[in-house]
């Protein structure tokens, strides 16, 4: 169910700042693949079209399963 995952805004151990996306079921999230040098951008950036595109990549991957 799309309404029961969840996206986050992490800090990285590099300092830069990456979104990942919670998916009931599985133990660890899924990094959504981009980077950003600030959490302000990386809020943005979880809002972005990339970043539907990557959430329906994975939410794809894991129904398959």
């Amino acid at each position: 169910m799309v309404d029961d995952n969840k996206v986050t805004v992490k800090e990285l151990p590099d300092g830069k700042w990456g979104c990942f996306l919670h998916v009931p079921g599985f133990d660890q999230p899924f990094d959504l693949g981009k980077q950003f040098k600030s959490e302000e951008r990386a809020e943005l950036g979880s809002m972005s079209q990339r970043a539907t595109t990557a959430i329906e990549m994975v939410l794809a991957k894991c129904r398959v399963r």
